[in-house]
């Protein structure tokens, strides 16, 4: 038992004090492209180099907010000179990092600001975490949303096989809107009900 507690009491302290991900480099370069809300394409030395940010996600092209989350990063990267703070690489070969702009933090910023999520699967830092439940609460950015759907369930569900039908239908009863099983408003309105392949209007992103 007393074995048991002492695992739990290191897993514990392990999430609480999780430190920020190890700094493997750092480059410098001007951002002259952002892709959306956590990937820009960075000039380092006349090479462009694609950099993921390192600790969030933001929302997919088609979701809910993944236009103002772009236009929020653009705003305060895009054209300016900014130091990366490379953590590693991800499957795809991008860079992934730290980007500091000035003396602020637009990893970090985003989360603030509510146009990200922490991305916990691949970071546990506490203070990323303090940000998105500050966010949360203060109902900013895509947290106006009452439910938003995050950006790794949309993809989970859009990357079904195209030659598999919806089998699945959310019928929006507010506005008589119908969704299929591969929407991000598929059970995630404030009232509604499943229902058949021909019920309501087709919502306009997913085809109902």
């Amino acid at each position: 038992m007393r074995y048991i507690t002492v695992i739990v009491t290191l897993l514990i302290f392990g999430i609480v004090f999780a430190a920020p991900p190890k700094v493997v480099d750092t480059l410098t370069g001007k951002v002259i492209g952002v892709t959306d809300g956590d990937t820009v394409k960075v000039l380092v030395n006349r090479q462009t180099v694609k950099v993921r940010l390192e600790g969030i996600d933001a929302p997919e092209s088609s979701q809910s907010f993944e236009t103002k989350s772009k236009q929020a990063l653009s705003k305060m990267v895009f054209g300016k000179t900014v130091t990366v703070k490379k953590t590693g690489e991800d499957r795809y070969g991008r860079t992934l990092g730290i980007i500091i702009v000035g003396k602020v933090d637009a990893n970090a910023k985003m989360i603030e600001d509510g146009w990200a999520w922490h991305y916990k699967k691949y970071n546990d830092e506490k203070r990323l975490a303090k940000l998105e439940l500050s966010a949360r609460k203060a109902k900013r950015g895509l947290w106006a949303d009452s439910n938003p759907l995050a950006p790794w369930d949309y993809r989970a569900r859009k990357n079904r096989p195209n030659n598999t039908p919806a089998t699945m239908f959310w019928l929006n009863t507010s506005s008589n809107v119908r969704h299929n099983e591969k929407c991000e408003y598929f059970k995630n309105t404030k009232r509604g009900r499943i229902c058949g392949p021909n019920d309501g209007k087709a919502c306009g992103r997913c085809g109902g």
